[in-house]
């Protein structure tokens, strides 16, 4: 699927023409998943793991990723208001929430804090390497589940 990563706005993507990820995820084996899986797209560089949002804003300064993937339930530091930092202080970098937690107040603050996209983790991965490539294009992307959710 990221076949369409050639098509990127060259302003949104870094210029090694892969698409750098940082993931934060407090479950290690959930990061460790998404790294292999993300690994098998050709145009994605994973830019690492944080366990918690408490060093998102240091991590987004020095790798400069393209995306976020955050978990909203963690540990630490309101994954939202770190959120909301890094990106002010990155504005080439877009969000994409990745989360079990699919409820409207939850989007809701997710679109106020700056992400781009909201994807349920029981959506699958694939859900949310189309939400990555999406979202680089330029799109505000909802997973599947959260669609349905958003309509009533």
């Amino acid at each position: 699927m990221m076949a369409a990563a050639a098509q990127l706005d060259p302003s949104a993507a870094s210029t090694s023409n892969r698409v750098r990820v940082l993931c934060v995820e407090d479950n290690e084996i959930v990061a460790d998943a998404l790294r292999s899986r993300l690994g098998l797209e050709p145009g994605i560089e994973w830019a690492g793991w944080l366990a918690s949002a408490d060093d998102l804003v240091a991590a987004v300064e020095g790798e400069r990723p393209d995306i976020i993937l955050l978990d909203i339930d963690m540990p630490g530091r309101d994954p939202f208001e770190a959120l909301q930092e890094a990106l002010a202080r990155s504005p080439h970098t877009r969000a994409v929430m990745f989360t079990g937690h699919v409820r409207k107040p939850l989007v809701d603050r997710a679109i106020a804090a700056g992400a781009w996209g909201y994807v349920s983790k029981e959506d699958g991965a694939q859900a949310l390497v189309d939400a990555i490539t999406r979202v680089l294009n330029g799109e505000f992307v909802f997973s599947p589940s959260v669609q349905a959710l958003m309509r009533h």
